[in-house]
């Protein structure tokens, strides 16, 4: 039987609506939270914040007093170090922290579903038995964990995706379209260029800047495309 546990989330954005729905249709519980709207108590088992990396801190606080003991906070950004941090600083020590990046959206899901796509998890305060409970949720939409630091997630984030999307916005003024002379790799480009049309400009920024280690990456690719531009 579906552990039948109800679990709110914060943000009803994309993915938030593509979370809210994935639970439901696995038998979850699901409350809709809006941080906007005063409330006296947030009373659910697992408590997804799903906002912006911007405007998490301040989402955390607006929460952290309204949330029952035994709720436990969850966090989705694309980066992890700064929502880690957040958290452990915002929350009592009592509380439970986990720190996820689910490594799909709502476009990939609608092409190809839910079933395994991965999600990192990083166990900031949790007992055993929680993660028991957390882990089964996962396994009942079928995902596939992967169990990481933030810090070792958000050095290999600015590369796979920072970097990448760095890339995909620097290609769009250059509105590149299929044509029939083209290689292969050009089918590569055009997918990095696509990038830019289904993420916002403020998860680019907010990817870039809350990531330490992005800079740094995009720097050196920058460096290293003057020096071959140089050579041209």
């Amino acid at each position: 039987m579906i552990d039948s546990r109800t679990i709110g989330i914060i943000g009803y954005g994309r993915f938030g609506r593509l979370w809210a729905a994935s639970l439901k249709k696995h038998g979850y519980t699901v409350k809709i939270y809006d941080p906007r709207v005063r409330r006296k108590k947030i009373d659910v088992d697992f408590l997804f914040v799903l906002v912006p990396i911007s405007e998490f801190e301040k989402c955390c606080k607006s929460v952290a007093p309204l949330l029952t003991p035994s709720t436990i906070v969850i966090d989705a950004c694309s980066v992890k170090m700064y929502p880690a941090r957040v958290m452990r600083a915002v929350f009592s020590h009592s509380r439970s922290l986990i720190a996820t990046h689910p490594l799909f959206g709502p476009d990939s899901v609608r092409q190809s579903g839910l079933k395994g796509k991965k999600i990192v998890v990083s166990y900031l305060r949790t007992t055993p038995s929680q993660r028991k409970r957390f882990e089964k949720i996962l396994r009942n939409l079928e995902l596939v964990t992967i169990r990481s630091t933030p810090q070792r997630h958000d050095q290999q984030m600015a590369r796979s995706q920072a970097l990448v999307h760095f890339i995909g916005r620097g290609l769009e003024p250059l509105k590149l379209r299929p044509q029939s002379i083209a290689t292969p790799d050009y089918e590569t480009l055009l997918n990095m260029a696509d990038l830019v049309h289904h993420d916002t400009q403020q998860l680019f920024r907010d990817m870039q800047r809350y990531n330490p280690y992005s800079k740094r990456v995009r720097q050196a690719f920058i460096k290293n495309l003057q020096r071959i531009e140089h050579a041209v």
